[in-house]
Parts: C-alpha cells; structure tokens; sequence
C-alpha cells in the first residue's frame, strides 16, 4: 500500500506544480497584454492635435479591436488591473473628444496651448496635480485677457470646459483643498468673462 502511496503522491505533486505553473502564466500574460495597452494608449494620446482624420480613425479601429480583446479577459483581471483597464479607457475617449473638438473648432488647440501650457495634454492631468493645471489656466487668462473680444471669451471658455469635463472623468481623490482652490479659480473665470461683457456693453 506504501510503495503505491508514494508513487501517487509524487503525480499528484506534479500535477499541482503544473497546474500552478500555468496559472502563473496565464497570469503573467494578462499583466503583459495590460502592459503593451497601456503603451499603445499613452503613445497614441499624445500629440492628437498634429493626427490626420484618416490616421486618427485608424487609431480609433486599432482601439475598439484591442479593447474587444481585453473585454474577454476582464473577468480574469486583478481588481487593480480592472481599475488601471477601465482608466486607460477613459483616458483614450478623452483623447477622441479632444480630437473631435479641435476639428469642430481647428483654433482651440492654439488656445489650449497658450493657457494650458504643457497640461494641453489632458491626458496627463490626474487627481494631483488637477490644481496647478487650474492654476496655470487662470494665470494665462490674467496675463491675456486685456487684449481680448467676445469671441476670444468664448475660446477660453471652450478651454475651460473641456478642462472641467477632465476634471470629472479623473479617477481617485481629489484633495479637499485641490477642490476649493478649483472651485475658487473657476468662479474668478466667470468674474473675470461677465466684467468684460458689461465693459463690452458700456
């Protein structure tokens, strides 16, 4: 009974080991397909303003084919792989509607550039640092807006929205001070546009 005990014991070893091994490697393979996403999201959200409308849609096409992909998987997904997949997506269809905006309106780009500065790429605005991207809006807009007509408001608000609609789609806490500085810069805005309408209308 023994020498057929330990025979049994050594292939139930084996299998375990083996079944373990191909656990880990199909682990390994999920955080290597999440790795090569996020890669491909982060080099194809930046610079949206200098795509072509072919090779953007082509970009769109490569995206909903992986994300298809990915969607198969999603239930093997770690839970901070599900939160890390699901921000990449958001990432990604903030990078569409900013490119769907500047060709509705092939100026704000510029805009974005003059009162953003580097934080024009939205994508690189998260939870810490929202506020000096806010910040800098609003220091660009003090230098700028002496010079500035109706339609020049109307940019900068443009500006300011598509920076409030980044604000919301951020996953992760936003400090509580991060918010009241916001909230205070985005209310100095609204000041700032409505005295120059009287000024305008004087």
């Amino acid at each position: 009974m023994y020498k057929l005990f330990k025979p049994l014991a050594a292939l139930i070893l084996s299998l375990m080991v083996v079944l373990s091994s191909c656990t880990a490697t199909r682990e390994q393979q999920i955080e290597d397909d999440m790795s090569d996403f996020r890669t491909w999201v982060s080099n194809n959200t930046s610079n949206i303003a200098d795509r072509s409308e072919e090779d953007w849609h082509q970009t769109k096409e490569t995206f909903k084919t992986r994300t298809q992909e990915l969607d198969q998987k999603e239930d093997k997904l770690s839970a901070r792989l599900k939160q890390d997949y699901k921000e990449l997506k958001q990432q990604f269809n903030s990078a569409d509607a900013t490119y769907t905006r500047n060709q509705q309106n092939p100026g704000i780009a510029e805009w974005e550039r003059a009162l953003l500065g580097s934080w024009a790429d939205y994508a690189s605005i998260n939870a810490s640092n929202v506020r000096e991207a806010y910040i800098t809006f609003m220091e660009n807009v003090r230098d700028q807006k002496s010079n500035w007509g109706d339609e020049d408001w109307e940019m900068a608000k443009l500006v300011l929205e598509q920076l409030n609609a980044r604000k919301s789609n951020i996953s992760g806490n936003i400090s509580t001070e991060a918010e009241v500085k916001i909230k205070a810069l985005q209310m100095e805005f609204t000041t700032l546009e409505t005295a120059a309408d009287a000024t305008d209308n004087n």
